[in-house]
């Protein structure tokens, strides 16, 4: 969670209305309702290490996705049975 509160609070973000307050409220339904996991793996697969702690995650909860604009490190398609890709790839494949 912090990882993406570091995300949110990129200078490039600051240019939508009220962003950073929308963020912060979403971040906290999240905190809520989430399922918390403790991966029993650590990664290195990622020169990143915030990263490998994404993809640790996802091995755990065997998630269906990891949704990311990050490119430059997430340049496989798959991690175990978790697809990976881009928010526009998300949202123009599988959105329900």
């Amino acid at each position: 969670m912090a990882e993406y509160r570091d995300v949110l609070r990129r200078p490039k973000f600051e240019r939508f209305r009220d962003f950073a307050s929308l963020a912060e409220i979403i971040m906290a339904d999240i905190e809520v309702k989430a399922h918390w996991y403790y991966p029993a793996i650590t990664l290195d697969l990622i020169a990143d290490k915030d990263d490998n702690k994404i993809l640790e995650l996802a091995g755990e909860c065997s998630a269906d996705f990891v949704i990311t604009g990050n490119t430059t490190d997430f340049t496989f398609p798959r991690y175990k049975l978790t697809g990976i890709v881009t928010p526009a790839e998300y949202w123009e494949r599988y959105r329900p």
